[in-house]
């Protein structure tokens, strides 16, 4: 959070797996509208293919996190609600 902190736009990039725990952090840590870009869990893949195409996907959403004015971007991840991860759901 320090470089939010000098005002430098950053944006989280993390699976599904880590995503509550990312916002409860950033809460505790006064910063509850941490601007996070969900990556497909598992994040490593041996189809090289795959991996770019996710790269590419991630890359256009960390643009327009990183280009977003800060009110925005506080509006949109405050109180954004991300999906449990597979594991967290009971079967």
């Amino acid at each position: 959070m320090a470089l939010e902190s000098q005002g430098i736009p950053t944006v989280t990039l993390i699976s599904c797996s880590f995503c509550t725990l990312a916002q409860a952090v950033s809460s505790q840590l006064d910063y509850p509208g941490l601007p996070i870009h969900l990556l497909p869990h598992p994040l490593g893949h041996s189809d090289l293919d795959v991996v770019k195409n996710r790269g590419r996907e991630a890359a256009s959403e960390v643009v327009r996190i990183l280009t977003t004015p800060n009110e925005v971007l506080a509006a949109e991840f405050t109180d954004k609600e991300f999906p449990l991860p597979e594991h967290a759901v009971g079967r």
